[in-house]
């Protein structure tokens, strides 16, 4: 008897969504690191250090930029994994009247983009990349977790030390100096280990977010280039784990974009336009008075 080998319709689709479904489970699993701090502690600390932030810096006021920063930190946020969300953390997102690239965020939620990350970047994705990245680091609860292997240190303390490493100049060497103790700048930095998190974790929220990971492998490039012979602050910040542009695209490689949307870089180079034509706004850092 001679048989055939066709498989019904029901049969072809399953196995066509069980190999979208494989193509996503590939993605490297993250894990937060052990942290003995609780998430009140996470939202405490960065409100403290967002205040403190917010008089030291110069703060763009232009509102259409903060809204479209906000756009897109909204739209990650959204899309941070159910099993690494936390209801307590408040999350804004602020803009920085800096021209050098750089971008931090505080644990429980607060970021800071410089308007130089805005400027240099050649896609609303590579800008977004930034964000994700730094996202990760909160949701990932890396400031906790570094302060976790310091337990000779209390958590309250290092508030000066971190607002001083991120203000940088006299008036960061004040904030710090007023601190009680002596700080390792181990504990200011994040170390390669949780660096590489932060990329891993960063490219699956971007893809989750309708954003094409690969932008973030972009962005190191853009910033490498863009950077001169020291490289932009930001990557002096964040210590290279090595092989990243290599991992992160590897990574991009094996994400599934979650309803992809049409490319907003049109409204990137509105924001860009703007930023240029504004000249009324000092670009220096603003001394606050104590």
């Amino acid at each position: 008897m001679r048989t055939t080998n066709h498989a019904c319709p029901g049969i072809l689709v399953l196995i066509a969504a069980l190999s979208v479904a494989a193509t996503g489970s590939a993605a490297t699993r993250v894990a937060a690191p052990p942290n003995k701090y609780a998430v009140s502690d996470d939202v405490r600390l960065g409100a403290t250090l967002a205040a403190d932030a917010r008089r030291q810096l110069p703060m763009l006021r232009d509102a259409e930029v903060r809204a479209y920063i906000n756009r897109i930190g909204r739209r990650l946020v959204a899309a941070v994994p159910p099993r690494l969300g936390y209801s307590q953390f408040r999350y804004f997102f602020d803009v920085v009247n800096q021209r050098s690239i750089n971008a931090f965020a505080l644990p429980g939620g607060p970021m800071f983009v410089n308007r130089g990350v805005i400027e240099a970047a050649h896609s609303e994705g590579e800008v977004a990349g930034v964000m994700a990245h730094e996202l990760s680091h909160v949701i990932l609860r890396h400031g906790t977790a570094q302060a976790t292997k310091g337990e000779k240190f209390q958590l309250g303390a290092l508030a000066g030390q971190i607002v001083g490493s991120i203000v940088g100049g006299t008036a960061g060497s004040l904030i710090a100096q007023g601190s009680n103790f002596g700080l390792s700048t181990y504990f200011l930095k994040y170390s390669r280990e949780y660096e590489r998190q932060a990329d891993i974790l960063g490219a699956q929220i971007m893809a989750r977010a309708g954003y094409d990971p690969g932008d973030m492998a972009a962005m190191f490039r853009t910033l490498e280039a863009q950077g001169g012979a020291g490289g932009p602050q930001w990557l002096s910040d964040h210590p290279n784990p090595g092989n990243r542009y290599t991992y992160i695209a590897q990574e991009a490689r094996s994400l599934r974009v979650d309803g992809q949307r049409p490319s907003k870089n049109a409204e990137l180079m509105r924001i860009q336009a703007r930023l240029r034509d504004d000249r009324s706004v000092p670009v220096k850092r603003r001394v606050a008075r104590r």
